[in-house]
């Protein structure tokens, strides 16, 4: 079970998260144990209104007993304002939210999720049940220690990710993304939670995507691709050709064929991670034929500016074609 000093780095971090100090010390103990990242992201959960899940066999009224024991040997605090005493009052009420999940934790195991998290890598997950999960770079996954046995659930947290599903008609797959659920039998698809909104992209098999807590949904077939953008409510669907780049961050290829330049820069946008401009209205319909196989930008630049005899340049996070 955590110890106080500890709850005191997580809920100074949850009070004043762009402190970099109180960033340090919350990495520095996440790192102490992997199991405390996964009891700090269900206290920051709580923190922002989440309720705390279900534990029968926990024995709920003796940690409060033992929380009370705490908090008897605090020193008064001395007076402080409306706004001081609101955080005093969340801070302990978010103490003994710690404790909670520290026993509960304790009662499953070294914590109820395993989290998976890449940085600027990719990397490739394979589950209990027999399916993949491959990861694009800076994403963020969970799913309970569990996952195959009750259930198939998996949390996309940010970022992007690839899902080779294997059937079984009796526990469908399903993928929490924020404000949307993904439900599955058995197939491939790709997820990606960005900060506009989830976009789900059907390689084969079907695919239900919907909007949480509503009736409206949307039956994907392969190459179909779904929007979904937060704070609407409505589900835009595209269909793609064979050759489309939307999984080209896996594949690590490029493949324009006979491509418009507008549809060149938002793939070279989204692969590279640049923003891409055309500053000259009159090349967006020129066409690109070309393959790119996990080539460097400025390789990929040349080659353009020599094929469609166009001016290019790269600076930064920025690239201009005109």
């Amino acid at each position: 079970m955590n110890s106080k000093p500890d709850i005191d780095i997580v809920i100074r971090y949850l009070e004043d998260p762009e402190n970099v100090q109180h960033k340090k010390l919350l990495n520095d103990w996440i790192q102490q144990d992997p199991g405390n990242l996964d009891i700090f992201l269900d206290m920051k959960d709580m923190w922002h209104g989440d309720p705390l899940p279900a534990a029968s066999a926990f024995d709920t009224q003796g940690q409060w007993q033992h929380l009370d024991a705490a908090l008897d040997k605090v020193p008064a605090a001395p007076p402080a304002t409306t706004r001081v005493v609101k955080m005093q009052r969340r801070y302990w009420w978010a103490a003994a939210a710690v404790i909670l999940i520290a026993g509960t934790i304790t009662w499953l195991g070294p914590g109820r999720y395993k989290t998976v998290t890449t940085a600027q890598n990719l990397d490739s997950l394979h589950l209990p049940d027999g399916s993949t999960v491959y990861l694009n770079a800076h994403t963020s996954i969970r799913y309970a220690r569990s996952f195959g046995k009750d259930n198939r659930h998996i949390k996309i947290e940010k970022g992007e990710a690839f899902f080779d599903v294997t059937r079984n008609e009796a526990l469908p797959f399903t993928v929490d993304a924020p404000d949307v659920e993904v439900r599955v039998l058995g197939t491939s698809f790709n997820v990606k939670a960005a900060d506009a909104g989830v976009k789900v992209f059907v390689q084969s098999g079907k695919v239900s995507a919907a909007w949480k807590g509503t009736e409206k949904k949307v039956i994907l077939t392969p190459g179909v691709e779904a929007s979904l953008k937060h704070r609407g409510s409505d589900i835009n669907t595209q269909v793609y050709s064979k050759n489309n780049n939307i999984l080209a961050w896996k594949t690590r290829c490029l493949v324009f064929d006979d491509s418009p330049l507008t549809e060149v820069a938002a793939a070279l946008s989204d692969f590279y991670n640049v923003q891409v401009n055309i500053s000259n209205g009159q090349l967006a319909d020129k066409k690109l034929l070309a393959t790119f196989r996990n080539m460097p930008l400025d390789e990929v630049l040349d080659i353009m500016r020599k094929t469609l005899q166009i001016n290019i340049s790269h600076k930064n996070n920025l690239v201009d074609i005109y």
